[in-house]
């Protein structure tokens, strides 16, 4: 058997499906589990590659609709929280699902942009439709509640960011950026899903998971310069000038922004931090603080 990942146990041997093969988390999951001596299902719409030991199915759960999971199995959900919600009933008969969530449920609830808004009330939506879905069903449901994921890849935050930087060799923040941060990198994620299989002490429980590290919006970016090897230049502008010209430059077609919306210069001055005590204790996982390294 292979060498197993650092900080995790191996599970016991349930089957298992993992839905949402495609995620930022999928890949780093795969590989503690192969390590691990562990195989099972992949579903995803688009098609990636796995381990050896690993099966792939390329797979729509809204076009599938003759799919049901296997009896008795372990559902590993990567999918949207509201998207998961959806398919729910596909998953009668399953041991447990172990979904990831987001803490954007609290971080976007009372935000200025109405799409963020709306994720939010999302999120909040299809917790409760998981919960009670779990508690109906007589199906154990453990919910990891992430904060901002990084894989240094294809992340949407700092490597959105990252790519910035790389371009124009600045980055414009919202004076002073001082709102706190716990930044996950995707395979402590992976870890947490790893301790959560088999594992008695987390069914029925939502926790908050995040990385091990707690820093300021403005060291977080200094840190990305650092690890670009560029010189950090940080234009520090007021919150409402950044909204304005955020607006106007979508307005006009400069800028085709849909991974964010204007409320982001808001939040660099708010501290989006959440207590994961009750994770670390259950999960005995240790996340890394911010690590970057970014292809070149």
């Amino acid at each position: 058997m292979p060498n197993q990942p650092a900080g995790c146990q191996v599970p016991q041997n349930s089957p298992f499906v993992i839905v949402g093969g495609n995620s930022l988390v999928a890949p780093w999951l795969m590989d503690r589990l192969h390590a691990a001596g562990r195989g099972g299902d992949v579903l995803s719409r688009n098609t990636v590659q796995v381990p050896q030991g690993f099966t792939f199915s390329a797979m729509d759960l809204g076009r599938a609709r003759n799919w049901i999971a296997p009896e008795n199995a372990t559902i590993i959900s990567l999918l949207p929280l509201w998207i998961l919600a959806q398919y729910l009933p596909r998953f009668i008969g399953v041991k447990a699902i172990i979904a990831i969530g987001s803490t954007s449920l609290f971080s976007k609830a009372e935000s200025a942009d109405s799409i963020e808004r709306a994720t939010a009330a999302k999120l909040e939506s299809a917790e409760q439709a998981f919960q009670e879905w779990g508690a109906r069903s007589n199906v154990h449901s453990t919910l990891l509640r992430a904060t901002m994921i990084y894989d240094c890849k294809r992340d949407m935050n700092i490597t959105r960011m990252a790519d910035f930087i790389r371009r124009f060799h600045f980055l414009p923040l919202a004076a002073p950026a001082q709102g706190l941060r716990q930044p996950i990198h995707a395979d402590d994620v992976a870890c947490a899903i790893f301790k959560s299989m088999d594992n008695p002490a987390v069914y029925d429980k939502i926790l908050n998971i995040a990385g091990g590290e707690v820093l300021t919006y403005r060291a977080m970016v200094e840190r990305v310069f650092a690890a670009l090897n560029i010189p950090p230049r940080l234009v520090m502008l007021p919150e409402n000038w950044l909204e304005k010209g955020f607006s106007w430059a979508s307005k006009i077609g400069f800028l085709r922004e849909t991974a964010f919306g204007v409320s982001i210069f808001r939040r660099m001055n708010q501290d989006l931090i959440f207590d994961v005590a009750e994770g670390l204790r259950l999960l005995d996982y240790k996340p890394r603080p911010l690590q970057l390294t970014f292809d070149s």
